[in-house]
């Protein structure tokens, strides 16, 4: 066996999946969701195929033409409190695997919000936060960013709830009796309380980019390919509107200094308070804290960080989860680039203020430093810090271009 990432029980041996189809049932009351997921390969393959599980309960593997059983086996018998079980399938000539599935109470991606814990305290609520090995908790997949796949999901959930995804939404509409593939029983899949939310994302992205959520939601339109969307309470989606109302105008100066914009639309998803970070940079989904709304707009700062993974991180990702500081590290380039842009002035000023009594020799051997430690985060933000201002006083600027690019190439 020959692991593509540490943090992945994936086989370099093994082909990758291209297409993952989802059919998922949102029971609200259990916190659990039944799913059938089919996998699509390249080509026909003959032998073993490992995926990532986590806090999943297997039922059953499935030829998805023939509907008969597959032989599969979730390995070790005690699951790794951090990676989970493998799931290893033995394949004959197939292309396609049906898996049928229950996510558990405690998936470490799902979080499962009562009506008390939300802003309009009358419905319930679900989001997942894939980042960076949780997508194995909701369906079984190769967990790493090697393995990057495009998808379509079938969301059943209850009538009166809304669904968004980091994928394009396709329609809205009653469940049909051929297409529960086994989730549940078809009385229960087309029962009168239910709506399907249909989505696709037609471009190839790691699993950690995989994100829904469902709930009670509105939406303001704030240009013509950027909607922010929060729970259906009119004070909280027009102030959401009003402090993100610049982020057509970001996508554009983005375009500019990188290049197209490839997601084709750039929405917003203020959650519920109970949201850890202060974004999630989904594509074309990002989902935001409500405590980045302060009402002066400010809050835009996040929603440039966010946009500037849209190139670095969506588009050019890590081979694998050791190497995910480069992510960051290549985003705050992008991100300074972008607010800079927008807020020439006031941004100069204030690495000025930061940075101004530090010398080259001592920007230079902080930037050294922090490079041989593979720093990410803040800590890159002071070595990007440090090219700035050494670049913007013209202090040999060809040493800084070269730092810089080693930050980015490393």
């Amino acid at each position: 066996m020959a692991p593509v990432d540490p943090h992945s029980f994936a086989d370099s041996a093994h082909p990758f999946t291209t297409h993952i189809s989802l059919t998922l049932y949102f029971d609200f009351p259990s916190s659990t969701i039944s799913s059938a997921t089919l996998l699509s390969l390249p080509s026909p393959y003959s032998g073993p195929l490992t995926l990532d599980t986590r806090s999943l309960s297997v039922s059953s593997v499935l030829d998805p033409l023939s509907l008969s059983q597959l032989p599969f086996s979730l390995s070790p018998s005690q699951p790794d409190p951090i990676l989970g079980q493998s799931l290893t399938i033995s394949l004959s000539n197939q292309t396609q695997v049906l898996i049928l599935s229950q996510t558990s109470p405690l998936s470490s991606a799902l979080q499962w919000l009562s009506p008390p814990q939300t802003f309009n305290k009358t419905h319930p609520f679900v989001y997942t936060q894939c980042q960076s090995i949780h997508a194995r908790s909701i369906f079984p997949c190769q967990d790493t960013p090697a393995a990057r796949v495009k998808y379509s999901a079938k969301l059943n959930i209850p009538r009166q709830l809304s669904a968004v995804m980091a994928a394009r939404h396709v329609e809205r509409r009653s469940p049909l009796l051929s297409e529960a593939q086994g989730v549940c029983e078809d009385s229960v899949w087309c029962g009168d309380d239910r709506m399907v939310e249909e989505f696709v994302m037609e471009q190839p992205i790691p699993p950690y980019l995989f994100a829904f959520a469902v709930g009670e939601l509105g939406f303001r339109e704030m240009g013509p390919r950027t909607r922010v969307y929060a729970e259906a309470v009119p004070e909280v989606l027009d102030a959401a509107a009003t402090e993100f109302a610049g982020t057509e105008e970001m996508i554009q100066v983005g375009e500019r200094l990188f290049g197209p914009y490839d997601w084709e639309r750039f929405d917003l998803l203020v959650l519920p308070p109970s949201f850890p970070y202060g974004g999630m940079e989904n594509p074309r989904m990002v989902y935001l804290t409500p405590t980045v709304i302060k009402g002066d707009a400010s809050g835009a700062q996040v929603v440039a960080h966010e946009l500037a993974h849209s190139w670095t991180g969506n588009l050019i990702t890590n081979k694998n989860n050791d190497h995910f500081w480069l992510n960051e590290h290549r985003l705050l380039v992008v991100d300074l680039e972008i607010i800079k842009e927008r807020r020439r002035r006031d941004v100069e000023y204030q690495l000025r203020i930061r940075w101004g009594s530090l010398t080259l020799a001592s920007a230079l051997d902080i930037t050294d430093k922090l490079m041989a430690r593979k720093a990410g985060g803040v800590e890159g933000m002071l070595i990007v810090c440090g090219i700035r201002l050494s670049v913007a006083s013209h202090k040999q600027p060809e040493r800084c271009c070269v730092s810089r690019e080693a930050v980015i190439q490393d």
